[in-house]
Order: structure tokens, then sequence, then C-alpha cells
């Protein structure tokens, strides 16, 4: 299939740990990036819901129907306005163990179309991330207009075996959402601005070893360590929105475009 093009509105707002106010910025950024023909939305890390040990103290079964009801809202804006999105949230796979911290891909439909679990957490057992969540353990891959798509967390940037991973089932463009943020200005420029660098650099690197698309979608809570980007197969970055705003980035990508790529004779073979 040739000039296979795709849409995609790449966001960041502000997250806190009162799910209206994040749904209030989530239903916008729909509605702006429908308005420019978008037809996916990428938003980052725990938008909905606010980041355990962070935005809330504490994750508890008890409130998890003022989740549904935020994905529920979602899926409604989704439906209306025919578009997919991409929505941090909270999922309890049962009472008796910590929620994921997920991403679900909410169809055009108004459906949930699946759901991707974070696999690495921050940390180890007993402390960071770990205190909340507990972990997934499978990619998970969709296709949109015949394009193949997977989706990963934040910390899982260390990791270039996910990114082969996905390299290995065929995908073609990644959406990786990140909460990289709320750093006094002391913490930013002491560390997190080395962060935000050495986090896009591997995003740049990883894009162009495995050759294909990167949606990076971060939270503009202030300071955060870098803004929501996209980049192409050859590493380059296409667009960024300006760090610390609210904002939707919108990129045509054309899948069939061909790029730099001077791994393509020896990957397979080391794959």
């Amino acid at each position: 299939m040739n000039n296979r093009k795709l849409t995609i509105a790449t966001c960041q707002h502000d997250i806190c740990g009162n799910i209206n106010k994040n749904l209030s910025y989530i239903l916008r950024q729909i509605k702006e990036a429908k308005l420019k023909s978008a037809d996916i939305v990428h938003f980052s890390e725990c938008n909905l819901t606010g980041y355990a040990g962070v935005d809330i103290p504490e994750i508890t079964i008890s409130g998890y129907s003022e989740i549904q009801n935020g994905i529920d809202a979602i899926k409604k804006e989704a439906e209306q306005v025919e578009i997919k999105v991409i929505v941090g949230s909270h999922h309890y796979v049962s009472e008796e163990e910590k929620p994921r911290n997920c991403l679900y891909l909410i169809s055009e439909n108004g459906e949930v179309e699946t759901r991707y679990d974070k696999r690495i957490l921050a940390g180890i057992t007993g402390s960071m991330d770990h205190l909340h969540y507990s972990q997934g353990n499978v990619p998970i891959t969709f296709k949109i207009h015949g394009i193949k798509c997977g989706m990963l967390i934040c910390h899982e940037w260390r990791y270039p075996e996910l990114y082969r991973e996905y390299k290995k089932l065929g995908v073609e463009l990644l959406f990786q959402s990140w909460y990289d943020g709320g750093l006094d200005h002391m913490k930013y420029s002491t560390e997190g601005i080395h962060t935000g660098d050495l986090i896009v650099g591997s995003v740049k690197g990883n894009a162009a070893n495995n050759y294909f698309w990167i949606s990076g979608s971060n939270t503009s809570n202030k300071e955060s360590c870098f803004s929501s980007f996209v980049v192409q197969p050859d590493g380059r970055i296409v667009d960024k929105l300006p760090r610390n705003k609210p904002g939707v980035l919108v990129t045509t990508i054309d899948i069939d475009k061909k790029y730099s790529d001077p791994s393509f004779h020896g990957r397979k073979r080391f794959m």
C-alpha cells in the first residue's frame, strides 16, 4: 500500500490530582485536534488521573468510579468528533493487586480498543512506582490506516530491548507517554535539563536504530524536563511544542516516505 498517511496530535497539558480538571484539558485538546484534522490524539502518562505519589498520595479502589466516569466522558467525546484517543490512566485488574499505570486506546466509535500496561516500573520493589502500581507484562500493537502501532510508557525509554521488540513485531509508529515534570527551577537546572536531553536523545536514537516514527507526549507541569515532540525514522525531530505550556502538536506522517537508514543491511541479521 502506497502513501499511507496519518495525522497525529501529540498533546501536553498541566496534570494534577483532580480528575475533573485534567478531564477539562483533555476534552478541549481532543476538540482542537479534530479541528486540525488529526486522526488520533496522544496524551501523556497518567494525564487523566494524576501520578500516584506525586499528584495523589495513593490510589484507592473506592476512587475508581471517578476514573471510569472520566474515561466514559472521553469515550463519548471521541465518538462525537470521530477521533481515536490515547489517554493515560489507572486500571484495576483485580482488587487484590495494585492498579496498572496504563494507556487506553479509545476508538472513534467510543470504545476501548486496547490497553497497554507499563511493564518496567521505576525503582525497586518497595520503592518509587512499586509503592503504587503493579506491572504489565505484554507489548500491545494495533493498526490505524494500515499502519502498525505500539505503545510504551515513560521509564521504559531506558530499555532499548523494548523498542527492538516492537520492531520485531512490525511496528512502524510508536506512541510513548511520559510524566517528567513538576520540578522546581533549581532541580530542573541541575538535573532535569540533563534528564530531558538524555531522554530525547535516546528516543531519537531508538527511532533511527529501529527505523520507525515516535510520538512523545509529556506533561507541561512546570518545570517539565522536555516538551512533547515527534521523531521521524532517521532520528530527526520533526517538530516539538514549547516547554511548560499546554499545547497540541499536529503532524502528518507519510509512512511510505523513505529516510536515511544506515542500519538497514545489518538489522535483520542481528535481530
